[in-house]
C-alpha cells in the first residue's frame, strides 16, 4: 500500500507540473499576466522543488530526516552561491529562503500525516 500511495503522489506532481508547463498558453491573458509575470513565481518554484526534492530524498530514496535536512539546506546555499556567479542567473537570499521553507513544509505535512494515520490506526484497532 505504501508504494502505491508513493506512485500516485508522484504522478499527481508531474500532472501539475504539466499542467503549469502548459497554463502559460491555455490561460485567458489577463490571468496569464497576473499569474506568470510576478517575481515570486520563481520563488514558488523553489519552495515546490525542494518540497518535492525532500519528499524524493527521504520517501524514495530513503535517507533518514537528520541526515536528509542538513544535506538539502547545503545544497539549497551551495545552488544560490553558484548562481550568483553565473552572468545570467544571480543567488538570492529570498530563494534561499524559499528552498528552507519548501523542507519545512515537507516536515510540517509528514509529521501531519504520520500524526493523523497514527490516530486513525489506533482507532480502528
Amino acid at each position: 500500500m505504501k508504494a502505491r500511495q508513493h506512485y500516485y503522489f508522484f504522478i499527481t506532481i508531474i500532472i501539475v507540473s504539466i499542467l503549469l508547463l502548459f497554463a502559460h498558453e491555455f490561460l485567458p491573458d489577463p490571468l496569464r499576466k497576473r499569474i506568470f509575470q510576478f517575481p515570486e513565481i520563481d520563488t514558488i518554484g523553489h519552495l515546490t522543488s525542494f518540497f518535492i526534492l525532500t519528499w524524493v530524498s527521504h520517501s524514495v530514496i530513503k535517507l533518514s530526516l537528520p541526515f536528509c535536512i542538513p544535506l538539502l539546506i547545503f545544497y539549497g546555499a551551495l545552488t544560490e552561491i553558484g548562481q550568483s556567479f553565473l552572468g545570467y542567473r544571480s543567488g538570492e537570499l529570498g530563494d534561499f529562503i524559499a528552498d528552507i521553507v519548501g523542507i519545512s513544509l515537507f516536515l510540517l505535512a509528514k509529521w501531519l500525516y504520520v500524526t493523523l494515520f497514527r490516530k486513525r490506526v489506533t482507532k480502528s484497532l
